[in-house]
């Protein structure tokens, strides 16, 4: 009978020669797949110098290079072009491929000689451009390409001999190939006879190591069951059933466990240990529990701690270890967690900035911390060992009582209070309280936390604000002026005075539930204005003007100014101002403009005559000259003076004269333009300027103004007649310098006139 151990040595020398025939087949593969690489190559070069030759041929570079030679045309010229790039990039294909070196020279000469013609190309365009005749060009442009064709013929000899090399060496390659081949066929059935053997024997042996494992897998659906995860590892440390529970705890599906070895999931610093125990574990022969516990990895890489109990299994000459594993990472998680938490809270409890205790159901302190004992000045322990009545005022101890009932009734789940506790010294001490009940888990309270926070200086500051709110009010009351407090927007009022009333005869509680109607006085001509400042009061901006309607009916002006109160960061809070009764200040004001405006009439005006004075005719007509200068505005003056005034006033007395005056006055205004200017010069010497009047124009008027002045009649003296002498200088005629010097000649001509039509006058 043949033994197995016969039978894998002929298959183990079958397997070599299997292996040495297979190595020889991949040398003589890479070998052919050598040959057919370069006969690829060698064709693929012979393909690019067919193409070279075709882009150099008749219909390529040469063909369109001597056309434009001889023609000259542009379309040569630029297919030329395109022939050279394309040349360019066949010869960098071909030296990149190339690993021949006489290749690579060959290729090199025909590129030098492209590059010969591509400057000819370049130069015969420049003689094009100048002129050149034919025959000029063809003998200036001239390349000796005699070398390049040689080297382009050895190129497609070299390439014919290696591709028919090639061919010969692919056709003897595939005959040794073919007979190893047959070689290896041989062999292939040898073998598959052996190892069919060889697998008889092994699956009789498999057949009985299956049925031993069978015994424990027909447990697989009890051990499924067990609340713990259950791993089976055999002496050799292999996986051999797992059950869910051990599935969850390493994250995978239990068929994922099977089969692979327990120190896979040990982390590897401890994995040698970890052997060392196992085979120390199966020599003993006996159970084992390990309490502390034991770090394991999961298929996620993930750290847990179990704990692990160990029991024996043996089946026929098999040991198995059952491993029963508990995992307790959440309950030391759970427990590293409560540890903090206590940590924090003890640390929370020394270190907060306010007070903290804990009071008894019956009103005992049981714990306190830093703070509190600070606050009201006791050592902690005395502190301890007090009751919340002896901090506690007499008067007010009852009203302990009920807090703490309520709280233990759980009328309220927590109560926020101030109250006065005395210190060390029996001091006063203003503090926040705020009681909560803690309850266990049966929710019955078993103690109450109090949080008690030092007020003793807000107090302090709200008794001082409070004082100083009285303060304020008081003046604001007494102030000749409303004095009021809101926020920007005017959105709410927070104070205004009482003279608020008075002045807008309005309520103040109307004006806090409606902040803005106190513009429900202020003129509809107004209002307008005063709702566009309303954006300014939002950004602290608050200064406006604007009357009201009082219920007795008057008209009140009001001056309403405000100024921004900020924080400490710039950020405004509210406004402040004062809006103020100036009516009798504008009533004042309005008086003195109309006094002013009187003043000025006298000044400027000529009470008589209601001319302008003198003084006020200069800066006009120099107004006049700079318009003409600079635009060339036309202006004439007049220089009118009244004939035989004199005589009135001696024959007939001033009066007469004052009427001549008077009528003449209103003769000029009822003629002129508004314009126009009138001025008295001087006693019957008047100054006319016409504005925008050229001479012509100014003879026309004063055709039409004698005309007028014949006609008139004094009503108390019928005998007596207005008559004038004038002299009209219009801007351009001469050279004028300045009003005066306008004056000056105005009067000249005055005089001339008068001396024209009186030559007995003056």
């Amino acid at each position: 009978m043949v033994k197995p151990k016969h039978l894998i040595y002929v298959a183990s020398l079958l397997v070599i020669a299997a292996l040495a025939i297979t190595a020889l087949n991949h040398t003589m593969q890479r070998q052919q797949e050598e040959i057919s690489r370069q006969l690829r190559a060698s064709l693929d070069s012979q393909a690019r110098i067919s193409t070279l030759i075709h882009q150099l041929g008749y219909t390529g570079f040469i063909h369109n290079f001597k056309n434009y030679v001889l023609r000259g045309e542009e379309p040569y010229y630029q297919a030329t072009l395109e022939n050279l790039k394309q040349l360019s990039t066949i010869f960098k294909s071909t030296q990149a491929r190339s690993d021949n070196p006489s290749i690579d020279a060959q290729v090199k000469l025909i590129e030098q000689v492209v590059r010969k013609y591509e400057l000819k190309l370049e130069q015969a365009r420049m003689l094009h451009n100048q002129g050149a005749s034919v025959e000029e060009i063809d003998q200036l442009i001239r390349v000796d390409d005699m070398a390049a064709s040689a080297a382009l013929r050895d190129l497609i000899t070299q390439f014919h001999i290696q591709s028919a090399q090639l061919l010969r060496e692919d056709a003897s390659g595939q005959r040794r190939r073919d007979t190893l081949l047959q070689l290896v066929l041989a062999l292939s059935v040898g073998t598959v006879v052996v190892v069919g053997a060889l697998s008889w024997v092994a699956l009789t042996g498999l057949r009985a190591r299956l049925q031993e494992h069978s015994k424990i897998s027909s447990r697989q659906k009890l051990l499924d069951a067990a609340p713990n995860p259950i791993l089976v590892v055999t002496e050799s440390g292999t996986i051999v059933v797992a059950n869910q529970g051990a599935a969850k705890l390493f994250e995978c599906e239990s068929d994922a466990l099977i089969g692979r070895e327990i120190e896979e999931f040990i982390p590897e610093a401890a994995r040698g240990d970890h052997i060392e125990y196992r085979n120390l574990f199966f020599r003993s022969g006996g159970e084992r529990t390990m309490r502390n516990p034991v770090a394991l990895s999961t298929a996620r890489n993930e750290i847990k701690r179990v704990e692990v109990q160990i029991g024996l299994y043996q089946i026929e000459q098999e040991r198995f270890a059952v491993v029963n594993l508990l995992d307790v990472s959440k309950v030391e998680n759970i427990e590293r967690h409560a540890a903090q938490l206590e940590e924090h809270f003890r640390m929370t409890f020394e270190l907060a900035p306010v007070g903290i205790a804990q009071i008894s159901l019956e009103g005992h302190f049981l714990k306190v911390n830093r703070q509190l004992a600070a606050i009201l000045g006791y050592p902690r322990r005395d502190l301890e060992e007090m009751k919340l009545d002896d901090l506690t005022p007499v008067m007010e101890r009852n009203a302990n009582r009920l807090t703490i009932r309520r709280l233990i009734n759980g009328e309220v789940e927590h109560l926020r209070f101030e109250k006065r506790l005395l210190d060390s010294k029996g001091q006063d001490v203003w503090v926040t309280f705020t009681m909560t009940p803690y309850r266990g888990e049966s929710s019955v309270p078993e103690y109450l936390i109090a949080i008690i926070e030092d007020i003793s200086y807000r107090r302090k500051y709200e008794e001082e604000l409070l004082a100083s709110e009285a303060k304020f009010k008081s003046i604001a009351n007494h102030v000749n002026a409303v004095v009021w407090m809101s926020t920007p927007g005017i959105t709410k009022v927070l104070f205004v005075s009482n003279r608020y009333e008075q002045i807008w005869g309005r309520t103040i509680e109307s004006l806090m539930h409606n902040p803005t109607s106190f513009m429900d006085a202020v003129l509809p001509e107004d209002r307008h204005l005063l709702n566009a400042e309303v954006d300014n009061h939002r950004k602290g901006i608050w200064d406006v003007n604007y009357r009201i309607l009082g219920r007795d009916g008057t008209v009140r002006y009001i001056h309403d100014e405000g100024l921004p109160v900020r924080s400490a960061a710039g950020e405004l809070l509210f406004m402040v101002g004062m809006a103020r009764d100036v009516t009798e200040e504008r009533m004042a004001q309005k008086k003195l403009e109309q006094s002013n405006r009187q003043l000025e009439q006298l000044a400027k005006f000529d009470p008589l005559t209601m001319a302008v004075r003198r003084p006020y005719a200069i800066a006009d007509l120099n107004e006049c000259i700079a318009l003409q200068r600079r635009y060339g505005t036309v202006a004439t003056l007049l220089f009118i003076d009244l004939n035989d005034f004199k005589q009135v006033n001696d024959n007939y007395g001033h009066e007469a004269g004052d009427q001549v005056l008077v009528e003449f006055s209103k003769c000029i205004r009822a003629n002129v333009r508004e314009t126009d200017g009138f001025y008295r010069y001087a006693g019957d010497e008047f100054l006319l300027l016409l504005r925008e009047t050229g001479a012509g124009e100014a003879a026309q008027f004063i055709k039409k103004l004698d005309e007028v002045l014949v006609s008139i009649r004094l009503s108390e003296y019928d005998d007596v007649g207005i008559a004038i002498s004038y002299g009209a200088v219009t801007l351009g005629e001469v050279e004028i310098g300045d009003a005066n010097h306008w004056i000056k000649l105005a009067d000249e001509r005055m005089y001339q006139h008068k001396k024209s039509t009186k030559p007995d006058s003056r």
